[in-house]
């Protein structure tokens, strides 16, 4: 067999003729083990007309001898038993790929990449999570904690399988699903002018005051503005729900903030709640990419969502 240089055997261009058929490196690795070519189709589970046919035709490929052929058998070739060699390593560096990309794709499947804006992260999702995972025990959700401008950024990225925000607007390049509904309500400190109001507030009295709000992207913020009819005045912007209350007790100003997360301050009497004459109440939707293959286990997550609230 001719010596080739090792650089142009790495810098050539593969042409579709020149690639190996794995079955053959197979079969050839086979032959060499079993020691015939009849005990090597064997242990492939062919026969040995069509490893023979198999053999000449790799022949005819590579315009090289792999098998010397008599009366008393066949064995490999010294180019044949160099083939087989290099077999081997092709067939281990396929096994090596085929086995990690299993990997990748289990490992993938078995992570549900789950977004969700502050709200539906702690007072919605661990009990839709905890649902799904009595129904997937195996399945090991991931929850990416951010405001909804922010989930619709992650799910749109693809860093999440799916999101969940509860807005009144969705940007329109994803798909929405609803599963749930929520409802702010304003809160004061018990120090505060309007801690102890009889009548509802009106857009006019909301504008004439300054607020603790969240930070901008955050659907809370969205859906106040959008009630309101336009921007409040901002004392401060809060990253969390906890920061928000802290600073309403602390008499900053009155907040607007989610029932669920505000109901057991009002009924320690930490703060105190006003009402108002503004729809405050918010769809909670469930947020995909379209055109994307999902996650197996996203339509049950969202299948859950939309249970729990039909039974709440």
């Amino acid at each position: 067999m001719t010596d080739m240089d090792p650089a142009a055997m790495t810098t050539a261009p593969i042409t579709p003729e020149a690639l190996p058929d794995l079955e053959t490196l197979a079969l050839l690795v086979a032959i060499d083990v079993q020691g015939s070519i009849g005990a090597g189709a064997r242990a492939r589970g062919i026969s040995q007309p069509a490893a023979s046919a198999r053999i000449r035709e790799a022949e005819a490929r590579w315009r090289l001898r792999l098998l010397e052929r008599s009366p008393r058998g066949s064995r490999l070739t010294s180019e044949g038993r160099t083939v087989v060699a290099w077999s081997r390593r092709v067939l281990d560096e396929v096994q090596i790929l085929t086995t990690g990309v299993a990997s990748l794709r289990s490992d993938r499947e078995a992570t549900l990449r789950v977004a969700a804006s502050l709200t539906v992260a702690e007072f919605l999702l661990p009990r839709w999570l905890g649902r799904l995972n009595a129904r997937v025990p195996d399945l090991r959700p991931r929850m990416l904690v951010v405001n909804s401008a922010g989930v619709e950024e992650l799910v749109r990225s693809g860093a999440a399988d799916v999101g969940f925000v509860e807005s009144t607007v969705v940007a329109r390049d994803l798909l929405v699903r609803r599963v749930d509904t929520d409802e702010l309500c304003v809160v004061v400190s018990p120090e505060d002018p309007w801690a102890d109001r009889a009548t509802p507030l009106s857009g006019a009295d909301v504008l004439s005051r300054r607020w603790v709000l969240r930070e901008p992207g955050s659907g809370t913020r969205r859906t106040f503005e959008d009630a309101v009819g336009g921007e409040p005045a901002c004392a401060l912007e809060a990253g969390s729900t906890a920061a928000l209350l802290g600073a309403v007790v602390a008499g900053l100003g009155p907040g607007v903030v989610s029932r669920r997360a505000v109901q057991a301050a009002v009924e320690a009497g930490t703060v105190r709640e006003v009402f108002t004459d503004l729809d405050l109440t918010r769809p909670v939707h469930a947020v995909l990419r379209p055109g994307r293959r999902h996650h197996g286990h996203v339509d049950t997550l969202v299948g859950i969502a939309a249970a729990v609230r039909r039974e709440s």
